[in-house]
């Protein structure tokens, strides 16, 4: 069995999963200000106007570095949707193209120093979600939280037909 706290890890990454999955992508002002409190002012503007999408990007470019095509496979978007996405990045000054050496097409991807600190401040802010997230969920007994996560791993495997959630398949 479990511990409590792996449940609880467990539950955090199934309920992130369900919100990707599931999400308008309605972006949050408190999350935004969160970010925004963290980085430097000059920076404000540029937050403020990216997408959710966006900020996951950049998080996952700073991972290593990457062209628009790898960093698609890594995303699991579209390489149109995340060129566009680059694109903001880079006009926003977070990110920068690199010419790989020996390759006069493949450009790679990597945070600039202002996207460096967006991205600290970013996981900064889903620390704080995460321990928020932990220390609500401590309140339930370890049987509790494996049946939450059973439920919530069926819900991440369900898929939706028209407006109804289908399980398996």
């Amino acid at each position: 069995m479990k511990t409590k706290s792996a449940l609880i890890a467990e539950i955090d990454v199934l309920v992130g999963a369900i919100g990707d999955k599931f999400d308008a992508d309605e972006d949050g002002d408190a999350e935004r200000d969160f970010i925004a409190e963290r980085c430097p002012k000059r920076l404000e503007h540029v937050l403020r106007s990216l997408p959710t999408l966006s900020m996951h990007l950049l998080a996952t470019i700073a991972e290593g570095p990457v062209s628009v095509v790898g960093l698609a496979a890594r995303s699991g978007q579209l390489k149109g949707t995340v060129s566009k996405h680059v694109q903001r990045l880079v006009d926003g000054g977070l990110v920068a193209r690199t010419p790989v050496p020996g390759n006069r097409k493949e450009i790679e991807l990597s945070p600039t120093a202002d996207g460096e600190l967006v991205v600290d401040a970013h996981r900064q802010l889903h620390e704080e979600m995460a321990d928020g997230l932990h220390d609500f969920l401590l309140r339930y007994s370890g049987a509790e939280l494996q049946v939450l996560a059973k439920v919530l791993r069926d819900l991440r495997a369900a898929r939706k037909v028209g407006v109804r959630l289908v399980v398996g398949e």
